[in-house]
C-alpha cells in the first residue's frame, strides 16, 4: 500500500508513497496529483487518500505517547534537581577533598549525568511530538489537494 503505480503512454512510475510525502513538500504532492490525474490510473489518487487518512489516524495514539513520556521525564528530571541540591548540600558541608566531600562529590556526578541522559530523552520526545504535530498539518494540506 506504500508504493503506488502511475501508467502513461509511454511508461510507468512507482512511488514510495512514505519516502515522497516524508519531504512535506506541498508542491511536490501538487506536481504529483496532476500527473496522477493525467495518466491511465487516476485511482491513484484514492490510494493517497487512504495512506493519508491512515497517517491521520495514527496521529492520536502517537501524540498521546509522546506527551505521555514527556511528563514521566519531566518529573524524573524535576526528581533528580531535588537529589542534586541536597547532594550539592551535604558535599558542602565537607573540606574540599575530604574522603566524605569526595563521596558526595561521586553522588552529585551521578545525579548530574543521569539527569543529563534524561534530558536527552525528554528533547527527543519533544522532538517527535514537534514532528508528528507537523505530519497531521500537512497530511490535511495533502487531503485538500487531492480532494
Amino acid at each position: 500500500m506504500e508504493t503506488i503505480r502511475i501508467e502513461w503512454g509511454d511508461g510507468v512510475m512507482s512511488v514510495n508513497l512514505k519516502e515522497f510525502l516524508s519531504c512535506r513538500s506541498i508542491s511536490k504532492v501538487k506536481k504529483l496529483a496532476k500527473i496522477i490525474r493525467e495518466s491511465f490510473t487516476p485511482n491513484c489518487e484514492m490510494q493517497i487518500r487512504e495512506f493519508v487518512e491512515q497517517e491521520i489516524e495514527q496521529y492520536e495514539p502517537r501524540r498521546k505517547d509522546a506527551e505521555r513520556h514527556i511528563v514521566g521525564y519531566r518529573q524524573k528530571v524535576d526528581y533528580l534537581d531535588s537529589y542534586i541540591y541536597t547532594a550539592s548540600a551535604y558535599r558542602d558541608r565537607y573540606k574540599k577533598n575530604s574522603t566524605p566531600w569526595k563521596h558526595h562529590n561521586d553522588d552529585l556526578k551521578r545525579f548530574k549525568e543521569e539527569q543529563r541522559e534524561l534530558k536527552k530523552q525528554l528533547i527527543s520526545w519533544q522532538r517527535k511530538l514537534n514532528e508528528n504535530q507537523k505530519n497531521q498539518e500537512f497530511y490535511m494540506k495533502v487531503l485538500e489537494i487531492i480532494g
